[in-house]
């Protein structure tokens, strides 16, 4: 009797994983994409070179009951306007945390509205949502908005999160009704995202994820002009990395930049690609520390500034930077946030400080460089969120001082 109930048993697990197998080849035959290039107008926009420096800093306006606010995300409209989006309430990861969002126009912002909270999403989804993260905004080539939200369900941490998926086509006025992105036919959990997304020729996009279940590695998800997902692409195999940031340099190479995990490992990791990120290179070792923060990066047109040239000869196999690349971060922890320049993508020099605060956060920057200007939104104290605007004349005194 016990070995039928063996042999039962047996078969059912045996059932269970051919058909979990068989889902699984369902799932992934998906379209391939064979050819991938980035689109490099939404990093090279025109440049307006003021001669003289410009540095300008707000305080995005909100509610005063709003304890702590954190992860902001920006994008530039096609008027010159910022719309943000981070999300705000009494701690990070409480069923209060909604997604805020604020416009800057005419050089002030606008008070902070609710854009997104776990109980519209519950609503809207016809399914429980116990709480909501990290958002990511982007402007396709269409001129649609895609705003990506973390949430949760009824039980676990972001290592139970979903991605769901919420489109605009008034410059973010009304929004449809959101789309819970199925990326596994099993577990579809687990999937996070920081970053900003990363525009294509064909009108698709990139967007940076992370996973956090077991552990943590990096990936790429792409969607076509029409925003649909097609696939998954698998950044790199190397445990304890997360929040990938892509920066493209030609319509087939770029990088990206790997913030770490936890305290134990200080070291900032690159990857490179030559194929418009259909495949990277492993990761390499910068020069620069990173404590277990979110980064930010963003390629400048022109390189105005002297380097040590001896460290160029053994890079000589990596994508070349026609310019400089711009990184904001934190190189040791939290309560500083400086500005790094690199003109290979491996050496970087630090050249001005943001913030630097014992005790303080100032973290999680987001960058966009548009008409000869460079802003960044980041995380204030924990409790704001700051914006600071300069060009490269003030970029060019800072780092040549």
């Amino acid at each position: 009797m016990n070995n039928n109930f063996t042999k039962k048993h047996l078969a059912t697990v045996a059932y269970i994983l051919i058909l979990c197998f068989t889902l699984a080849l369902i799932y992934v035959k998906t379209p391939q994409i064979t050819k991938a290039k980035f689109k490099l107008e939404s990093y090279t926009r025109e440049q307006n070179n003021f001669s003289y420096p410009i540095f300008e800093s707000y305080i995005i306006p909100q509610p005063d009951f709003l304890r702590t606010s954190h992860s902001a995300t920006f994008e530039v409209l096609d008027n010159g306007d910022l719309l943000a989006f981070w999300f705000a309430g009494s701690h990070e990861g409480k069923p209060d945390v909604k997604i805020w969002s604020s416009k800057f126009t005419k050089n002030h912002w606008t008070n902070a509205i609710v854009a997104i909270s776990p109980q519209i999403l519950s609503r809207q989804l016809s399914q429980y949502v116990n709480k909501v993260g990290n958002p990511v905004i982007y402007k396709a080539a269409n001129g649609v908005l895609h705003l990506f939200v973390v949430s949760v369900g009824a039980i676990g941490g972001w290592s139970a999160s979903n991605l769901e998926h919420i489109q605009s086509t008034d410059n973010g006025v009304t929004w449809k009704k959101p789309q819970k992105l199925i990326l596994s036919p099993l577990l579809n959990m687990s999937t996070l995202v920081r970053t900003r997304a990363i525009p294509l020729d064909n009108g698709g996009f990139y967007l940076p994820i992370y996973q956090e279940m077991i552990y943590t590695y990096p990936e790429l998800l792409s969607f076509d002009a029409n925003g649909n997902f097609i696939q998954k692409i698998r950044a790199t195999s190397k445990r304890g990395v997360l929040q990938p940031a892509v920066v493209p340099i030609t319509l087939d190479s770029g990088y990206v930049f790997l913030r770490n995990k936890g305290y134990h490992n200080k070291i900032l990791y690159m990857q490179y690609t030559k194929n418009g990120g259909l495949s990277w290179s492993k990761p390499r070792a910068t020069n620069m520390s990173n404590r277990d923060s979110s980064i930010a990066v963003a390629i400048l047109g022109s390189n105005k500034v002297e380097f040590q040239k001896n460290h160029i000869s053994i890079y000589t196999k990596y994508p070349n930077i026609n310019g400089r690349l711009l990184m904001v971060r934190n190189p040791s922890d939290r309560g500083k946030l400086v500005l790094s320049i690199s003109d290979d993508g491996l050496y970087f020099r630090d050249i001005a400080v943001l913030e630097e605060r014992a005790g303080r956060e100032y973290s999680y920057p987001s960058i966009q460089v548009h008409n000869g200007l460079i802003d960044i939104l980041y995380t204030d104290e924990r409790e704001k969120i700051k914006h600071v605007r300069f060009n490269e004349a003030w970029l060019d005194k800072e780092a040549n001082k």
